[in-house]
């Protein structure tokens, strides 16, 4: 009954990728039926506290992102890259991380691609090198920021389980995830012929496409003229991020409640992320009402819509299939550990979605019995989902490329992205898997 229900679940999941965008919470609730109807399966509760930690987080974003913060974050990133143009390889994918890592969203890269394009093509450096380095790297910081949805799923999934606690958590990413994304900018380093040297390029520059801009027009970046309420947004979301890492180092720090138990870090992070979107909207010039239309909270609730149906299905299939899994499969994969993490890989890449992946992955390794080295090791590698040009952002940042240096291969599977990511995965992993180790 196992492998009948394992393949229907896998089927079910694949017709919802197929099929796309919120089709595959759909099929997680078609999958529910499935199993509580006709296998008799006992029913599970769908995960509500990763699904009001997602929440709250992705709340806070939006507004800041409403409030104009984002666009600072932004003119402060063109900033930094514009002072040191000819590291622009290394130093925007550096960026790139660092500021998904501020903000909890990948989003924030759609606006820095035409600068690293820009800056790229005027210091005579290829454009796909830091472009395609800054793609796969905004992608892995989504795995090393306590502020996006993915991540909090993640904290919520172990803690839950009483595994490990949300600051072990960062230990471990944050720094796993960081020298991927370093990795994936020094493999660029010498990726392709140079600017000058492309035909594409050249063509381009010669028909007209393509016109090149001067040393002397060298573009000067005001930020003094952002709005205050801009640069709130920004402190206070960041105070709020600093403060729940704080409350999770030191636990003394925790209110102990009238009931005698210490508030849980589940609790803690949505209070905080919610109480920085109130003081946001109140410096703000719009009403609260705006966070619901900024890309940053669409996003997240996209991924809490996901969780929802996807989450309850493999639950559903965890519980029914506990003593199964717990007996039998785990002396597998605990055999072969390096097992679980290529399927973490490999998952990614088949949804292309960090939330959908820890959805699938995560209840699937715990009720295993994964160590938790091996599974911090696989999930790290989730966001490295360029092993097939499916991701909106392996696509659709071909464009911001003027020069017209990225691109996807005759096989498909040669794109700009596919070196950086493999070798950012292959980092991400083994650093995470050494740190888990020592620390744990």
């Amino acid at each position: 009954m196992f492998w009948i229900e394992l393949v229907i679940m896998l089927l079910l999941i694949f017709w919802g990728v197929r099929k796309g965008g919120v089709f595959l919470t759909l099929a997680g609730a078609v999958g529910a039926f499935v199993f509580t109807f006709i296998f008799k399966s006992p029913m599970s509760d769908p995960p509500l506290t990763v699904l009001r930690i997602i929440l709250a987080v992705v709340i806070a974003g939006g507004a800041m992102q409403a409030a104009g913060g984002i666009e600072y974050l932004v003119a402060l990133a063109e900033k930094i890259l514009r002072k040191h143009p000819r590291s622009i390889t290394i130093l925007a994918p550096m960026i790139s991380w660092l500021f998904v890592f501020c903000c909890g969203t990948g989003h924030i890269l759609w606006s820095l691609l035409p600068i690293i394009n820009e800056i790229a093509i005027e210091n005579g450096v290829r454009p796909e090198r830091p472009i395609a380095a800054s793609v796969v790297s905004s992608q892995n910081a989504v795995c090393g920021t306590p502020l996006a949805a993915a991540t909090a799923a993640l904290v919520g999934f172990l803690e839950e389980s009483g595994s490990v606690d949300m600051i072990t958590v960062l230990m471990v990413v944050i720094p796993a995830t960081l020298l991927g994304s370093l990795a994936s900018g020094l493999v660029m380093m010498k990726r392709g012929k140079e600017l000058a040297d492309d035909p594409e390029f050249q063509r381009r520059v010669a028909d007209g496409t393509l016109v090149l801009r001067g040393h002397k027009e060298e573009k000067v970046v005001d930020t003094s003229s952002f709005s205050k309420q801009s640069k709130i947004s920004v402190i206070a979301f960041l105070v709020a991020m600093v403060a729940v890492v704080l409350l999770g180092v030191v636990k003394s720090l925790r209110p102990v409640l009238a009931d005698g138990s210490t508030m849980g870090m589940t609790d803690i992070i949505q209070i905080f992320m919610l109480c920085a979107a109130a003081v946001i909207c109140l410096v703000m010039d719009k009403k609260a009402d705006a966070i619901l239309e900024m890309p940053v909270f669409k996003s997240g609730v996209f991924a809490a819509v996901i969780c929802l149906g996807l989450c309850w299905m493999v639950n559903i299939f965890i519980g029914a299939q506990s003593t199964f899994l717990t007996e039998t499969v785990s002396q597998f994969t605990n055999k072969y550990p390096w097992v679980f993490i290529i399927a973490c890989y490999l998952v990614g890449n088949i949804t292309t979605s960090q939330g959908s992946t820890t959805a699938i992955v995560i209840p699937l390794g715990l009720a295993l019995g994964i160590s938790t080295p091996v599974l911090l090791a696989g999930w790290v590698t989730i966001g490295s989902h360029f092993l097939i040009p499916a991701a909106s952002e392996s696509l659709a940042a071909i464009a911001f490329d003027t020069a017209g240096t990225t691109k996807i291969g005759k096989f498909v599977f040669n794109t700009s992205y596919l070196l950086p990511s493999l070798v950012m995965a292959v980092v991400d992993a083994a650093v995470a898997f050494l740190l888990a180790s020592v620390i744990l």
